[in-house]
């Protein structure tokens, strides 16, 4: 599964800070935050699909990530999931995403945080009000172990630690392969910008590095 923990605090210095925790297959190749996409718009890639877990757009300021849900997987061919934080941020949510595998889509700003969620049957819509949010692949704001922890987080230290938790962190064996959280994602929107940072050893937390607001000059 994957996670977001959010807290949106609409009019704070830091209206939304939100961490994301991406659990798969190990083996899976991706490549780490860049403006893979063109523009100005960062989020680490998928090479299989060519997609993101979550990406960020500096310039709204706005952040997207997509989650698993709990929906059977769709027979054939259908589209990926990864393109849907992309979608998002250009303001493209599908009305009818039939033909998708389930799936949470977050999109947070420090206005608003709204939750899409499809199941295979119907697209709902959730705006969430102030306060601490997880979101995992059940939906949003299951009884879970890692909330209190989430609602004890007080500064920037406080979250990265909440993000190398093993209250949060998977790593097992599934169908035959290693699965497990490959990366962990803070963003913070405030009024000074927006800071976005990564974690590809989600375990280390000497591995937390500041993504740059643009891609690095060839």
């Amino acid at each position: 599964m994957c996670t977001v923990l959010l807290r949106f605090a609409p009019g704070d210095r830091y209206p939304l800070v939100f961490g994301a925790v991406r659990d798969e297959f190990v083996d899976r190749a991706w490549d780490p935050p860049a403006a893979h996409w063109g523009g100005h718009v960062l989020g680490g890639r998928d090479r299989t699909a060519g997609g993101t877990w979550l990406a960020v757009d500096p310039a709204a300021p706005a952040v997207a990530a997509v989650l698993n849900g709990l929906r059977l997987p769709v027979r054939g061919t259908r589209p990926s999931r990864g393109g849907l934080p992309l979608a998002a941020l250009r303001g493209e949510v599908p009305a009818r995403p039939a033909g998708y595998d389930g799936f949470h889509l977050v999109l947070g700003t420090p206005a608003a945080v709204t939750v899409w969620s499809w199941d295979g049957v119907a697209l709902t819509v959730r705006h969430l009000a102030p306060g601490d949010h997880l979101i995992v692949n059940e939906g949003v704001d299951p009884d879970r172990p890692v909330v209190e922890k989430l609602r004890a987080a007080d500064g920037h230290d406080d979250w990265q630690r909440l993000l190398g938790d093993d209250v949060v962190l998977v790593d097992r064996e599934y169908q035959g392969r290693r699965y497990g959280s490959t990366s962990t994602s803070l963003v913070t929107l405030g009024a000074d910008g927006v800071r976005y940072e990564f974690n590809p050893r989600p375990r280390d937390a000497g591995s937390w590095y500041r993504v740059p607001p643009l891609p690095s000059s060839p």
